[in-house]
């Protein structure tokens, strides 16, 4: 058995989703595909992959075996890369997933720049708000929002994410100027719905020092941050949201800040990818771009202007 073929064909279907794509990013014929993954999970004595008509997914051996694979795959890739000299011209291709709004106003605009100085690397951006599985869909890096969870995956804070409660003018001429938490009851928000459990995000304050939920009450909701915006311009409601986001609506006047004193702190903003001791080079090119992207961002450093 060709184990590193093995190994570089089970990676593309865990990556690609399927046996029939697998095959054609490797070259190989389906039958050859469903062969050498047999042949690896007869070797290993154990099931990797829950197969069904539509689709595969991984089993919990699977799971394990891909971050070694991945771990394993990309040293041999480094060393044939420094063998060869192309470590001068990065190349291959990289999965990474950032929420919406990061990709639409922050990355995507700088993207030319990381495309200029690395043309040999293709980068497929997967845009959503939702937490993916970084091992199931293949993803290469993710950047995340918020504290985060015990994974076992690699995390690199490159910045922090500031919130504000704002609204257009005309909804506080109308409804009043929050002053305090309790004030909140007469007003009416934009709910933002959580793509992960389909209900509106709590708004969180600091109350006397102690952290606070709110649950508001409104009529809309959108599960999307730009609309989310566009709804409290359109003088629909308070809205809780990034202040990277609405600073040019604030300083411009189309929006009011207010409750600015219970504000909590910012958030921390992180790229997270599996383990590797040898981080594909492609791979940590691409993180350092972004956190310098990142760093020249004063809104994503937890600062206003």
């Amino acid at each position: 058995m060709d184990t590193l073929l093995s190994m570089r064909v089970f990676a593309r279907i865990v990556e690609s989703g399927s046996l029939t794509r697998a095959s054609e990013l490797t070259g190989l014929t389906t039958p050859r595909v469903s062969a050498l993954l047999r042949q690896l999970e007869q070797h290993l004595r154990c099931k990797l992959l829950n197969r069904t008509t539509r689709r595969v997914s991984l089993t919990e051996d699977g799971s394990a075996y891909y971050q070694r694979c991945v771990a394993v795959l990309g040293e041999i890739d480094d060393m044939e890369a420094s063998l060869s000299r192309a470590r001068s011209a990065p190349k291959g291709r990289l999965k990474v997933n950032l929420p919406a709004a990061m990709a639409k106003h922050v990355v995507i605009p700088a993207l030319p720049d990381f495309v200029s100085k690395y043309p040999d690397i293709s980068v497929e951006l997967g845009v959503t708000d939702r937490q993916v599985d970084i091992v199931g869909e293949g993803v290469d890096c993710v950047v995340r929002v918020g504290e985060l969870a015990d994974s076992g995956m690699v995390a690199r804070r490159i910045g922090s994410m500031a919130t504000c409660t704002c609204a257009a003018p005309g909804y506080l001429e109308t409804h009043g100027v929050p002053e305090t938490i309790d004030d909140l009851a007469q007003h009416l928000a934009v709910h933002y719905i959580l793509q992960d459990t389909g209900r509106p995000r709590g708004w969180e304050y600091m109350v006397d020092g102690k952290p606070c939920i709110v649950q508001m009450r409104g009529t809309i909701g959108v599960n999307d941050a730009d609309a989310h915006v566009a709804c409290a311009l359109a003088g629909l409601g308070l809205v809780k949201t990034s202040v990277y986001l609405v600073q040019s609506a604030l300083s411009s006047g189309e929006l009011r800040e207010v409750l600015q004193a219970f504000n909590v702190a910012p958030r921390p903003v992180s790229v997270i990818h599996p383990p590797n001791r040898n981080l594909p080079l492609k791979l940590k090119l691409f993180i350092e771009w972004l956190s310098a992207l990142y760093a020249g961002i004063p809104a994503l450093q937890g600062k206003r202007a």
